[in-house]
C-alpha cells in the first residue's frame, strides 16, 4: 500500500485526482486535481502532491490555469498538471505510427532519335517520356510535443534524421529551340516550352539534347522544322529539374503548431505535431506492405 502525504487526504483539501486519458498524454503522466478552498498548485508548493499510485508529483510539474467553482463554499478548484520533465523547453507527449497519403512525383525524361526514311530524308526527333504521378499510403510516425516557444524551428524540418520538409514548390520545366541555317547563318524558327506540374525531371538542369543537323526535325511527334538542305537543328533544355527523388529517404510531411493551454503563472504553452515518413519505398509492380513476391 502506498503511503500518502497529508495533501492527498480528503480532509487536507484534495478531493480527487484523476489521470488524464492517454489520448492526450501517452508518454508523460498528467492528472486533474480537485481541491477545496485552496488551489492544487498552492498545496503542491507547501507539500508535494502525490499521484494516484502514491508517488510524488514532479517538483517542476506544469500546472494549468485554475478553474474555480464558486457554487460551493468553500470553492472547489480544478487544475490539470503535466508531470513531465521539460528538455530545452519542450516535452514529447505522444509518439505513434500511422498511414498517410504520399504523392510520388511523376517522371519526365527527354529522349532523342535519328532515322532515315525510304526517300533518303534524314529525320531527327526529340520527345518526352512521362510516368504519371501516383498517390499511395505510406507508413509515418507522428510526434507530438508541448513547448513554450510559439515558433517552428528549422530543426523541426529534419527531425528524426529526415532529409527535410517534403513540400515541392517547383516542377519540371523544359524548353525546345529550333533553328535552320541558310548561307552559314542561322535563325530561330521554332520555340516551345512545357511546364510539367507534378513531375520531376530525371535529367539535370541545362542543355540536354541536340539533334544532328538534319532535314526534318520532330518534337513530341509533330514536325517542328522542315529543312530543305539538311540544315535543321533542335535543342531541348531542362529549365527546372523539379523536386528531388524522394525514394529511399525519410521526409517530414507536416509540422503544425497551435496554442495548447496557459499555465498558472500566465505562460502560454503550445502543441507541436511533426509527421515523419518512414523511408519512402520503391514504386513496385506489387502492393507495398504485402506478402506478394
Amino acid at each position: 500500500m502506498p503511503t500518502y502525504t497529508t495533501t492527498l487526504r480528503l480532509n487536507d483539501n484534495i478531493v480527487s485526482v484523476t489521470p488524464l486519458p492517454v489520448s492526450q498524454f501517452s508518454l508523460v503522466r498528467a492528472y486533474e486535481y480537485n481541491s477545496i478552498g485552496v488551489a492544487p498548485n498552492v498545496l503542491h508548493g507547501r507539500d508535494k502532491l502525490q499521484t494516484p499510485d502514491g508517488t510524488d508529483l514532479n517538483e517542476n510539474a506544469i500546472f494549468f490555469e485554475t478553474r474555480v467553482n464558486n457554487n460551493n463554499n468553500p470553492p472547489i478548484f480544478t487544475q490539470q498538471v503535466i508531470d513531465g520533465a521539460f528538455t530545452a523547453n519542450e516535452v514529447k507527449v505522444h509518439e505513434y505510427q500511422t498511414f498517410v497519403t504520399f504523392s510520388y512525383p511523376g517522371i519526365v525524361e527527354v529522349k532523342k532519335g535519328v532515322k532515315e526514311n525510304e526517300g533518303g530524308t534524314t529525320q531527327g526527333s526529340i520527345y518526352s517520356v512521362l510516368e504519371s504521378p501516383i498517390q499511395s499510403e505510406i507508413k509515418a510516425t507522428v510526434y507530438e510535443f508541448i513547448q513554450t516557444s510559439s515558433s517552428i524551428s528549422e530543426s523541426d524540418y529534419t527531425y528524426d534524421s529526415s532529409e527535410g520538409l517534403w513540400a515541392p514548390n517547383n516542377w519540371a520545366s523544359i524548353k525546345a529551340e529550333g533553328s535552320q541555317s541558310s548561307n552559314e547563318s542561322a535563325s530561330l524558327t521554332f520555340f516551345d516550352s512545357q511546364d510539367f506540374k507534378g513531375y520531376r525531371s530525371v535529367q539535370q538542369r541545362g542543355a540536354l539534347h541536340t539533334t544532328e543537323v538534319v532535314e526534318n526535325v520532330y518534337y513530341n511527334n509533330r514536325l517542328a522544322l522542315n529543312g530543305t538542305s539538311s540544315n535543321s537543328q533542335l535543342t531541348v533544355t531542362v529549365v527546372d529539374q523539379g523536386p528531388p527523388n524522394p525514394i529511399g529517404k525519410k521526409w517530414v510531411l507536416d509540422v503544425d503548431l497551435s496554442p495548447a493551454f496557459v499555465a498558472v503563472d500566465g505562460t502560454p504553452y503550445y502543441k507541436k505535431t511533426i509527421i515523419v515518413s518512414d523511408t519512402i519505398p520503391q514504386q513496385l509492380d506489387i502492393l507495398p506492405y504485402s506478402n506478394q513476391s
